[in-house]
């Protein structure tokens, strides 16, 4: 490999479809080049931290970030604290500094409506206009449209708060990521014979509702043989037993793992049902094991059949 990278840079909160045409364009040149490809983002959007009082749900945690961004092809990940005085930097001076002299860009991705430096004064335009005085290639990709519609971190987030799961997974184009650490819950599933491990998620984290065919692993073992592991997943406030706040949970049919303190990575497939509350713990159960019985129909078929 050369020296030097070719970078794409964004917030990729949920890493959909759009932010996918900038990858597939960084790692194609990158390629070319014989260089590594960089993808600088940040923890979470920059609008958050400008506007504290304006505090938005996010699709993307950190660690979901970069597995994404991994898996769709990047040989690294930055993830740029974002601060005030980062925000107050020249556009020039991000560019300079930055991309060119902490980052090593030989190359660099946007989308057209990229915007950076104090004030977000800068844009794509001034990009390729510096690029092309150092000798640096831009390229600006398009906004990419799916069902007719331009796809956006947005319209996502708008998508899942309306309960249309299907459409917003169609404009990701992957399985809904949800990661976090398996934590003590309160031992409701382990009492009527179905043991379920409990994920503390991101605050901010998009949650659909719903109960779910899922899969998945603990970090670092999706290669192992055995790794990843076909569950069902129930996200809400588990009405029939008086629950407020929602939570994430997910049960592995006839298997026994202790997963508590580990951090967990799951893949949300087909939507099964909605949440609902059942008169007695016997009609909860009888659901439970319809419920299993339908993800176990999907799983034989194979995991693309699940997603679906």
């Amino acid at each position: 490999m050369r020296g030097g990278r070719l970078v794409t840079i964004g917030s990729f909160d949920g890493v959909h479809r759009g932010h996918q045409g900038l990858l597939d364009r960084t790692v194609a040149e990158a390629a070319k080049r014989k260089v590594r490809s960089l993808a600088l983002t940040f923890p979470v959007p920059p609008r958050m931290v400008l506007d504290a009082k304006a505090r938005r749900l996010i699709l993307s945690s950190e660690l979901e970030k970069r597995k994404l961004l991994a898996r769709f092809g990047m040989d690294e990940v930055e993830l740029i604290p974002f601060s005030k005085d980062l925000a107050a930097m020249r556009p020039f001076g991000f560019f300079r500094e930055i991309l060119l002299k902490k980052f090593k860009a030989i190359g660099i991705v946007v989308g057209n409506d990229f915007r950076f430096g104090a004030q977000r004064s800068a844009g794509a335009l001034e990009l390729v206009r510096w690029g092309e005085d150092f000798g640096i290639p831009v390229w600006v990709i398009s906004p990419v449209r799916w069902k007719r519609q331009v796809v956006s971190s947005t319209l996502i987030r708008a998508l899942f708060s309306e309960g249309r799961y299907k459409k917003a997974t169609g404009f990701l184009n992957h399985p809904y990521l949800i990661a976090g650490k398996v934590v003590r819950g309160h031992g409701m599933g382990s009492k009527i014979g179905v043991p379920t491990a409990n994920i503390d998620v991101h605050p901010d984290k998009v949650l659909p509702r719903g109960v779910f065919a899922a899969r998945a692993w603990v970090q670092g073992s999706e290669q192992r043989r055995g790794g990843i592991l076909p569950g069902v997943c129930n996200i809400g406030v588990r009405p029939t037993f008086g629950g407020a706040r929602p939570t994430v949970e997910i049960h592995f049919p006839g298997r026994k793992v202790q997963l508590r303190g580990r951090t967990l990575l799951v893949e949300l497939g087909r939507r099964l049902r909605s949440e609902k509350r059942f008169r007695s713990v016997g009609e909860l159960k009888r659901q439970i094991a319809l419920d299993i019985a339908s993800a176990t129909r999907l799983w034989k078929k194979g995991w693309k059949e699940a997603e679906k």
